[in-house]
């Protein structure tokens, strides 16, 4: 198993944690994935192969994302946050260094910006279920 084919497993594997579910190595090895994986293409090639070969980019890490939140008990959804909150820092971070504009909604696919892009459309509808989802006890806090 390689590249993003190990994000679900590690991602399962934070359910199997205390609430909120979540450990600084499974949130560092989650976040190295993504960050290894998001495939900024600089050969025409690469992106005829990556195309043919289940395209492991940063638009199927932050499907992923989205769908395992979706799924994941109102318990262990902060943990999930977490994750999404560390990379979306790290893409943040590589689009910086790599020169790529942050501001560009329209930033190509396979990039750091283009990643950061499709979170931030996501956040909204993830804090929404978060807050609806939450245990009574978290409600307190995220009020």
């Amino acid at each position: 198993m390689t590249g993003v084919d190990q994000l679900d497993p590690l991602l399962q594997a934070l359910q199997a944690l205390k609430p909120p579910g979540a450990s600084k190595t499974k949130i560092a090895s989650i976040t190295n994935l993504a960050v290894e994986n998001v495939q900024v293409n600089k050969c025409p090639l690469v992106v005829m192969v990556s195309l043919l070969t289940s395209s492991q980019s940063e638009s199927v890490i932050s499907q992923r994302l989205y769908r395992h939140f979706k799924r994941t008990p109102g318990t262990h959804k902060l943990g999930v946050l977490y994750v999404v909150d560390s990379v979306t820092r790290q893409w943040i971070e590589k689009a910086r260094q790599s020169g790529q504009d942050l501001s560009d909604s329209s930033a190509p696919d396979g990039s750091f910006a283009s990643g950061v892009h499709k979170i931030t459309e996501l956040l909204p509808a993830l804090i929404d279920d978060l807050i609806q989802n939450a245990p009574t006890d978290h409600k307190v806090c995220l009020s």
